[in-house]
């Protein structure tokens, strides 16, 4: 049962995945998009609890990816493509097809990926599906050209090698942390069900930094490098 926990939870992302697009098909968008937030708090409880436990299996990790494919990656596409990208032809679907094809990409390049990098390589899929699906509660964005673009854009980060911030499941949590990990998803929880409309700048704001981060560190680079030849260029002189 011990070794078995874990899975539960992210089972349970599954289902609510599942559950999220049996609504979205009925017209549900809003609650559609609740369950696929809760999924997400599902998803940040199973690689924490395996850790704690110490019961991290491979069976797990390729499980989690699984479930997180539908509920991130399938879901928000089917979502956004009932309710605004089918007015967009073939480039809806296009995109709709596109977004979970980035999202199976980037997770199977995480599994083949032994790193012991404090930060993800490409935006999780956790966290694209959960901002594309936010947009459903600002219909003045959705409603716009946004939705296609911010979908594109979503797709392109997922794939792309800029390096975002995160607590890996495989991470170990101290005692303290564990308990305050868990305290904060109860928080988060309660957040999600009362303030939805501010789930999408959360995770836009997060979006936002690692690409902010990255153009830093190439601005920087650069900057160094400029300086490194401009002395190279004083030391011949002399």
């Amino acid at each position: 049962m011990k070794k078995s926990l874990p899975n539960l939870f992210t089972m349970a992302n599954l289902l609510l995945g599942m559950l999220a697009l049996l609504y979205a098909f009925s017209g549900r968008y809003e609650l559609s998009v609740s369950l696929i937030f809760i999924a997400m708090v599902m998803d940040g409880i199973d690689g924490k609890l395996a850790v704690k436990l110490n019961v991290c299996t491979h069976l797990g990790k390729q499980l989690d990816s699984l479930c997180d494919l539908v509920s991130f990656g399938v879901v928000p596409a089917a979502v956004l493509y009932n309710l605004v990208l089918q007015e967009y032809g073939i480039v809806g679907i296009t995109l709709a097809l596109l977004f979970p094809a980035a999202g199976a990409y980037r997770l199977a390049r995480f599994n083949i990926t032994a790193s012991s990098s404090p930060s993800f390589t490409g935006l999780p899929i956790t966290i694209a599906g959960g901002a594309l699906a936010s947009l459903v509660f600002h219909n003045h964005l959705y409603t716009t050209w946004m939705a296609p673009v911010f979908m594109g854009a979503l797709a392109l980060l997922m794939v792309s090698r800029i390096p975002y911030p995160a607590v890996k499941k495989g991470q170990s949590l101290n005692i303290v942390l564990f308990y305050f990990y868990h305290s904060a998803v109860i928080c988060l929880i309660i957040f999600i069900l009362a303030w939805k409309e501010m789930v999408f700048y959360v995770l836009t704001t997060y979006v936002t930094f690692g690409l902010l981060a990255s153009l830093y560190r190439l601005l920087r680079r650069r900057q160094e490098a400029a300086i490194s030849l401009s002395s190279g260029g004083d030391e011949i002189d002399y």
